[in-house]
Formats: structure tokens, sequence, C-alpha cells
């Protein structure tokens, strides 16, 4: 994936600040709607009843509108943190947009649709967690480790979830995560899908540690199996950042 937009990521946008620290604000709860019924005084009603009203004239049917197409299902596990979505504009979204479209393959566009993007508000204990393990990483980090020793080796990487459908959601990482440095191996490596088909795929903050290829025996904290993947070896290394709704 281009560093330069890692680079743009990080510098040119608040976009990594919101999520490291998230707003503190309490996000307002949605209350239900209740339709008011109100109620006529007895001589009114008594009036009406012995009084008929003359029927008003039905209103002229206005021509058919075609309905909006519905927003699509998306369903999480219980677990997964918060969601706020980013409008089409917002400079967030622009970068997070680019960085997926130009990592999806070396030879062609991404031949699909962004339809919705969200930014992932991970909870104060994701995130301690996240920095605790990047706190150890670095500790053990040997000599020649510079990377290690810095920032715990971080790299931005993508993760597929499932079909986003009336059936299927969101994957949510195991005890080994697999990450790709392009959004098109991510998408490859969920069974692809067919035209027309919802997706859903996170951008992630990864603590790659020490990586080692699959045939090394050396001690790691992630292996490189090729083809722009990285299996990490604690959960704790993952962090979300961006959740995208995409269509092929």
């Amino acid at each position: 994936m281009p560093t330069a937009w890692i680079k743009s990521l990080h510098c040119k946008t608040n976009t990594v600040d919101d999520v490291l620290y998230p707003s503190r604000s309490s996000y307002s709860d949605k209350k239900s709607l209740l339709s008011s019924v109100s109620c006529v005084s007895s001589s009114h009603a008594v009036h009406d009843a012995y009084t008929p009203k003359k029927p008003k004239p039905k209103p002229k049917p206005s021509p058919a509108q075609p309905l909006p197409s519905p927003a699509p299902a998306i369903l999480l596990p219980a677990r997964f943190p918060s969601l706020s979505e980013l409008p089409p504009g917002h400079s967030s979204r622009r970068v997070v947009e680019i960085i997926f479209t130009s990592s999806w393959s070396p030879d062609a566009a991404f031949p699909g649709e962004i339809e919705m993007l969200f930014r992932v508000r991970n909870p104060a204990r994701t995130v301690a967690r996240f920095e605790e393990h990047r706190a150890a990483v670095r500790a053990r980090s040997g000599p020649g480790d510079s990377r290690c020793a810095a920032d715990g080796n971080e790299m931005m990487r993508f993760r597929c979830g499932a079909v986003v459908g009336d059936a299927a959601g969101v994957a949510w990482p195991a005890e080994r995560v697999r990450t790709f440095s392009g959004s098109g191996g991510a998408h490859a490596s969920g069974g692809g899908g067919g035209a027309g088909r919802r997706r859903a795929m996170l951008v992630c903050r990864v603590i790659a540690g020490r990586v080692r290829i699959e045939s090394s025996s050396d001690a790691a904290d992630s292996v490189s199996l090729g083809n722009g993947e990285l299996v990490v070896f604690d959960p704790r290394a993952v962090l979300p950042c961006f959740l995208i709704i995409y269509k092929l």
C-alpha cells in the first residue's frame, strides 16, 4: 500500500486522533416518536353526533414517486464498537476512500461503489489494550528492530468482513487475525462475491511487531504469508479504525 497515503492520514487529518481519543460527549439516546391522541370535549362530541358534517372532498392522488433504496443492513456482533457515519465530502472519508480504492489492485481500478463509510468508536479499554500490547512489543525488541523499538512496527492494513445482508455480519478477529496490505487482497480473502452483493471491510491499525516468514521458526509477533497477507498472533494488536460498506 502506498506509504504516502498513510502519512497523509496521520499528518494532514485528525483521523487517527479521532480513533485514539474518541469524543467523551455521550451520544443522545434515540427517543421513540409516539403519536398523540387528542380528545374533544363532551359538548363538542354531542354536537358532532347530532349535526353531521359535510364530507370533505377526497384529495387528488399525487403521481407515484419512486421509493428510495433501503440502506444496507449492518448486522454487527454484540461486542463490536459503536460506529459513526462519515458523510460524503468529509475530509477523513476522502482520505480513507483514496487509500481503499488505490490499493485495490496494481493493474486495475476499484470496480465498485463505496456506499457507506463509518468511523469506529473504540472503547477506552480497547485502546488501552492496544497501547499495552505496543509497549510489550517495544520492550522485547532487539538491537536491530528499530521499527519495533519506535512504535511496535505499526501498519495500516485491511480486514474483510462477511457479506452485508439479512443473515450475515462483520467478522470479528479471532485469536489469530489475517490482515492484508491491499483492499483487493482482503476482498479476495473473504471469498470475493458476485456482482451486486454488499460487503464490509475494516481499515485497521496493526502492531506487526517482529515479522517472520512462514518457513522460519524465529520468535515473532506476526508471520508474513506473501502477497500482502500478514497474520498477527494477538488480537490486541489490531485496532479497527473505519468500516467500509461497498458493492461491486
